[in-house]
């Protein structure tokens, strides 16, 4: 007895992408990018990594001398950006694009997620099976929809957090994933990925509980909240709306096996929201991320002109859009599941149900 093929009835833009993904089947994507644009400049990498650590610290800093209740909230706004930005440069550090010097990379990666108490290699492995598995029905890591009668299987808690990280507490969907694998060496399947888990977790320890004793010892609890935990929170809703944004469209699906292939999840999948000029440098070009998944060892100043590079070699295959609220409302409203059906998002099964209903009459 055969599988059925998913999706059963595929939506008209389900058939539009699997006609693209054929169309660069064979292709070697990296091969538009120039080789020099791969060569990582160091005093560049040096310059954005201390660029995010000032903006962090100083607003704490700024909360702490002119914090009042009108601007705390903005100031924490730039804490967090701050600390997404070091995000960004252990990504470029993940990557081997921050430099050649591997040890370096871990060094400089380490003490850059320490405003999110991310332990290193926690999330350098998870980063990686997700580059590998990009919109992968199966294997994706980040963001990876499920089918609502899955959903239905699952356990109140999941339930809770699936659903609600999808939709009015999307701004913290990476705290999950920082629960679920940041501390739990158990969770990476290859003892030497374990291993380097531990040695990140110490590392995170070492630093963080003697800081956080001396920040209670001084401001109390209050402190540890306003000083630590608020920024924390911060920098997750830039991580956390950032990624959620890349790759979850109404009109981009995540691919079964049947039907995933490497090229098309690296060029075909990635939305680049076109932030405004100020935003794209205090947030090292992150969101000029096709590029970077077709060459992950691009550094983060060369992403605009390898994405240009890409543009011009593959004319209408690099989605952009404009970033506004409208749009991120827009997927929390729409990209809730996955449907077998038409192979795309559905909100739930009933309004698809009714949707096709419409349709016929």
């Amino acid at each position: 007895m055969t599988t059925p093929s998913i999706p059963t009835n595929p939506d008209p833009r389900f058939v539009d992408f699997m006609a693209k993904s054929k169309a660069i089947e064979g292709e070697r994507l990296a091969a538009a990018i120039p080789r020099d644009y791969l060569e990582p400049q160091l005093w560049r990498g040096v310059a954005g990594f201390a660029m995010s650590w000032a903006l962090y610290a100083g607003s704490v800093v700024a909360i702490a001398l002119f914090g009042n209740w009108y601007l705390t909230p903005l100031l924490l706004v730039i804490a967090g950006l701050g600390g997404w930005g070091l995000h960004c440069i252990a990504h470029d550090c993940g990557h081997g694009s921050f430099s050649r010097n591997r040890r370096l990379n871990f060094v400089i990666g380490h003490i850059a997620l320490l405003p999110l108490a991310y332990p290193f290699h926690a999330w350098w492995h998870v980063h990686n099976l997700h580059h590998g598995h990009t919109n992968s029905l199966e294997l994706d890591t980040d963001w990876r929809p499920i089918p609502e009668a899955v959903y239905r299987r699952m356990s109140i808690r999941d339930r809770l957090v699936y659903l609600s990280t999808r939709t009015w507490a999307a701004w913290a969907g990476t705290i999950s994933y920082w629960v679920d694998s940041g501390f739990r060496p158990g969770y990476f399947p290859k003892k030497d990925m374990r291993r380097d888990v531990r040695r990140s977790i110490w590392v995170v320890a070492g630093v963080l509980i003697p800081y956080l004793a001396v920040l209670t010892w001084f401001t109390g609890w209050q402190g540890v909240l306003l000083y630590f935990v608020a920024p924390w929170l911060a920098t997750h809703a830039w991580f956390s709306l950032t990624t959620l944004m890349h790759h979850s469209a109404a009109d981009v699906p995540y691919l079964p096996q049947e039907h995933w292939t490497r090229n098309a999840s690296r060029l075909l999948v990635t939305t680049d929201y076109m932030y405004p000029k100020w935003l794209l440098f205090l947030t090292h070009n992150i969101s000029v991320h096709t590029a970077h998944h077709v060459a992950p060892v691009v550094p983060f100043y060369n992403l605009p002109k390898a994405q240009e590079a890409l543009k011009t070699a593959y004319p209408g295959m690099v989605r952009e859009e404009r970033a506004t609220v409208g749009k991120v409302v827009e997927i929390v409203r729409k990209c809730r599941f996955y449907d077998p059906i038409s192979g795309l998002y559905a909100t739930t099964p009933m309004e698809r149900v009714a949707a096709d209903e419409r349709a016929r009459t």
